[in-house]
């Protein structure tokens, strides 16, 4: 009987230990499993399970529905050459053949190899008795002090633009123009367009803050190994994007000076001592919610999380936009939030909430949308591009491509050609006088 019990007590102590050592792997294994589903991680970071409601949902046969005629390249209506072909022999046989009257037109549309063209300009010197100088013709096609044309100098600022690294660009303009440039070069003729245009940069700022809607973001962008933030802050038909060494308010309170509109964000403070009406992001608030109330075994963190999301629900589908329905909305939050909790993420969210309780439901008073999707949208090619480059040498390199992606994304929201758009006011800095 001694010997059974002694074994029956290793036993029970082998069984705590084999317990212990299981609860110490599921807490690494959820740690680890954490790193992938996470509500602050993008969707497209996430993987397969962040999208677990989704994984029985078809995504449909690609191309027209049945029944649909098809359609397909038009004929281009410009033709710059034609060529006739005529057969002597047929090219089966070898045999006599009979020519039909009407021929077959085939329209055959390619690509012809870039050429560069080497200008030299003769300018006349003079001296001006006014301003007491030498003076001399500007030259219209080129920024000053520089070797190159506007059209080179815009090309390779598009190229740089579409998410193309400066190994690539060359790889470009050698292979279809014959024409070698160094990555110094190309980096030096991006950093010019950028100081040149310094003046009508800060003037889209200025028209940003006439806007009625702003749309606001930030994400880091590592400078020579350092980290650095790039802000993006755009409307329906400007955008703004700069390079800053930091991510805190001052950047914000600075770009968004007297702005008296409203600004969609999400819940970073560096907007909180913005003085213009204020909407946070549902779309941030919404997935950090079912993503707890997904993963916890909490049942008062569940209760929470599907109290808050119903009123958001009701929020959204209730067609009423009032400062009576605002309220309303924000009473029923208050509500929720007013109970004691014990739960530590009921405590975080509660702390949130409270702050921004009178920037979650101004979409119930006024027409306007509920996420910063635009601003989100706007970093994308950025993001790409950095994934891509690793980030920035300088500071001046990266502010200068933030510069340019300001230009271009404003022409994009404007539906405007952005080489024609660029050459029209550098040009117009060329020569103010039309002289």
């Amino acid at each position: 009987m001694v010997l059974d019990g002694a074994l029956l007590d290793l036993s029970k102590r082998n069984l705590v230990r084999l317990i212990m050592e299981l609860r110490e792997k599921n807490a690494e294994l959820e740690a680890r499993l954490n790193k992938y589903e996470n509500a602050h991680i993008s969707s497209s970071m996430q993987g397969f399970h962040a999208s677990e409601s989704d994984a029985n949902k078809s995504r449909g046969k690609p191309g027209r529905k049945d029944g649909h005629e098809g359609v397909s390249r038009k004929t281009p209506q410009d033709i710059h050459e034609k060529i006739g072909l005529k057969l002597e022999v047929c090219p089966c046989c070898g045999g006599k053949i009979k020519h039909r009257k009407n021929p077959r037109k085939r329209v055959v549309t390619t690509i012809v190899p870039g050429t560069v063209k080497n200008t030299e300009y003769e300018l006349q010197r003079a001296y001006c008795e006014n301003c007491k100088k030498l003076v001399e013709p500007v030259v219209p096609n080129a920024l000053p002090n520089t070797p190159f044309g506007l059209e080179l100098a815009l090309y390779v600022a598009f190229l740089s633009m579409l998410g193309i690294t400066l190994s690539k660009i060359r790889t470009i303009l050698l292979h279809d123009y014959s024409l070698a440039l160094s990555k110094g070069t190309v980096v030096n003729m991006l950093e010019k367009i950028a100081v040149f245009l310094g003046a009508d940069y800060e003037k889209l700022r200025i028209e940003l803050l006439k806007q009625s809607n702003v749309f606001g973001d930030e994400t880091s962008h590592p400078i020579h190994g350092k980290n650095g933030w790039l802000w993006t802050f755009v409307s329906e038909k400007v955008a703004y994007l700069t390079v800053q060494k930091s991510r805190g308010q001052k950047v914000a309170n600075k770009i968004l000076k007297n702005y008296s509109g409203i600004l969609h964000s999400d819940f970073w403070s560096a907007y909180n001592k913005l003085k213009c009406d204020k909407q946070k992001c549902l779309a941030h608030l919404t997935r950090e919610l079912k993503h707890l109330k997904r993963k916890t075994r909490s049942k008062e963190l569940k209760k929470y999380c599907s109290s808050l999301l119903r009123l958001l629900d009701y929020a959204r589908d209730e067609n009423r936009r009032t400062p009576e329905f605002r309220e309303f909305c924000e009473q029923r939050l208050q509500t929720i939030l007013g109970k004691n909790y014990l739960d530590k993420d009921c405590l975080r969210l509660n702390k949130r909430l409270q702050r921004h309780s009178r920037e979650i439901f101004l979409f119930a008073e006024k027409e306007t949308e509920i996420t910063n999707n635009r601003a989100e949208r706007s970093l994308r090619p950025m993001v790409i591009k950095r994934k891509n480059t690793y980030g920035s040498y300088s500071i001046e390199g990266a502010q200068a491509h933030a510069v340019l992606a300001s230009f271009y994304q404003t022409t994009q929201l404007q539906k405007t050609d952005f080489e024609e758009y660029m050459k029209g006011l550098i040009q117009n800095k060329l020569n103010p006088t039309g002289s």
